[in-house]
């Protein structure tokens, strides 16, 4: 039964920041502290949860946003390749993404990075005009 009043105080914590109330303001509302309400509050934009447990998985090293960027890069231009995308995110996010992560994104889409050709195909035919 209490968990299910935390569980609501919180919500209604988040309700009143996305009506734009300051956190003080919502402090005093809800009878919670300043801080407290703005670790809830940025726990909520960060994460989407507001629950005090933690996971089991590590953390995303991006988020929604900086997916929804990848994305919008890959798209606007198809010949770009993942670690291009990296070079070009890294500004945008203040730290360093991987060129893997970028192809993680990507394929959660439904898209793909355009993959450089590292090594020549050689076929057949190739290899007989090559050695002519």
């Amino acid at each position: 039964m209490a968990l299910k009043k935390i569980i609501k105080k919180r919500g209604r914590i988040v309700a009143y920041r996305v009506c734009g109330l300051s956190f003080r303001e919502i402090g005093s509302r809800v009878g919670r502290n300043q801080t407290t309400v703005m670790w809830i509050c940025d726990r909520w934009m960060q994460e989407g949860t507001m629950d005090r447990r933690g996971r089991s998985d590590p953390p995303q090293c991006t988020t929604s946003r900086e997916d929804r960027q990848i994305v919008r890069m890959a798209m606007m231009d198809r010949s770009v390749t993942s670690r291009t995308v990296t070079q070009h995110i890294e500004p945008v996010t203040h730290h360093l993404v991987s060129a893997r992560t970028i192809r993680r994104r990507l394929q959660q889409s439904g898209l793909s990075a355009r993959r450089p050709l590292f090594g020549l195909p050689f076929t057949q035919n190739h290899r007989r005009l090559r050695r002519q």
